[in-house]
């Protein structure tokens, strides 16, 4: 298998700071902020060292990529294209915000070489919507879905979520429908999670958050699972699915732990064993970048032990391929069925990881005792 490599790229602007977003994404922003952020964004490409491997995914995230003009996020694919080694077949996706969806827009896209759109949609409850501080309704989620098949876009993502606050069974059973009824070819299905420094974790904190019990959370994860099954997904990762052949091939390098560019200010990369990250700050990021500084916010350099354990916790989240034993050996000279015997056994017995061929997997049991699962192997 020749190797590839991914690359990601940072838009930090938002419409609305979500309530429970923890990401690095700013409001507020002006056309001159953007435009001296998409001038240093270039610069930063433009400079970077290239690595040998040929890129077969590009990941446009945010923050809402779509928030800035469709000919900037045109205009930094453009670079990309020019400075790395692009495969001619490479999925290119881009984050997108209903709310900030037209034919048009999409259109621009279409034509400057993005192949795979992903809507933050997160539910199809008004009421819900409201609660996340999304900027879009229902109507505009469905709709933005059809301008992107008007677009010509054939590879189509939306992300959901569920364990809200106040959120019902029949809420999320409801959004399910909803979903499944656009058949887009890919559906991400995230639980809640309150961060620290976000909106929710405030409300929380004051004792005015009222989210689902632990049980209920787990009862809608497998509704998610049964619905999606039944609509023809298959879950090839604890929290995504995809219609046959159309899983992200983006956060496939993630699981495995492969090599990527990160670029934008607070973008991570993983090259060369380092997981380096850039200055968070637009300001500080586009400052540092006009005086040709250095970039690099924090750098983790890796052991091969720490390799060899990330790849196991994080390959372990592919349900369906899980941690593929014979390229983990060619990787690091040692079988993970050796290395781990003594977990992998524990785990095997108690019914949450099984061996199929050459492939070590969680269970679908061991899907929602998942953490436990991969934290020993760190």
């Amino acid at each position: 298998m020749t190797p590839t490599i991914g690359c990601y790229v940072h838009i930090p602007f938002c419409v609305r700071k979500c309530a429970y977003c923890d990401f690095n994404s700013y409001s507020g922003y002006t056309d001159g902020t953007i435009r001296r952020y998409v001038d240093a964004l270039t610069l930063e490409i433009e400079r970077a060292p290239v690595q040998p491997q040929a890129v077969d995914t590009i990941f446009f995230g945010g923050g809402t990529p779509t928030a800035i003009p469709a000919t900037d996020e045109a205009a930094l694919l453009r670079a990309v294209l020019d400075r790395l080694p692009v495969a001619p077949d490479a999925e290119i996706t881009t984050e997108a915000n209903p709310g900030t969806m037209d034919v048009q827009h999409l259109e621009v896209l279409r034509e400057a070489g993005f192949n795979r759109i992903s809507f933050g949609v997160q539910s199809f409850d008004s009421n819900l919507l409201k609660t996340l501080d999304r900027i879009h309704s229902a109507d505009e989620a469905k709709n933005a879905v059809k301008a992107a098949r008007a677009a010509g876009f054939d590879n189509v993502s939306i992300d959901l979520m569920f364990a809200l606050p106040r959120q019902t069974k029949t809420q999320w059973r409801d959004t399910l429908d909803q979903a499944m009824a656009l058949e887009t070819e890919h559906i991400s299905l995230y639980s809640l999670i309150v961060e620290e420094g976000t909106g929710f974790y405030t409300l929380r904190q004051k004792g005015r958050l009222p989210l689902p019990d632990e049980d209920t959370a787990a009862e809608m994860f497998q509704m998610a699972i049964d619905a999606a099954h039944a609509g023809g997904y298959e879950q090839y990762e604890i929290s995504n699915f995809a219609k046959p052949g159309r899983a992200c091939s983006h956060n496939i390098h993630y699981w495995r732990n492969d090599p990527y560019y990160g670029f934008g200010c607070g973008a991570v990369g993983y090259l060369d064993g380092k997981r380096l990250m850039n200055i968070k700050s637009p300001a500080k990021y586009c400052e540092t970048i006009e005086e040709q500084g250095d970039l690099t916010y924090t750098c983790e350099e890796l052991t091969a032990e720490e390799t060899m354990a990330e790849t196991m916790m994080l390959g372990l989240r592919l349900t369906g391929e899980g941690v593929d034993c014979r390229r983990y050996a060619e990787k690091f000279g040692v079988d993970p069925r050796v290395k781990f015997r003594e977990d992998i056994a524990k785990f095997t017995k108690d019914g949450l990881l099984e061996t199929v061929g050459d492939s070590l997997r969680l269970t679908p049991h061991g899907v929602f005792l998942a953490n436990e699962v991969m934290m020993a192997f760190v």
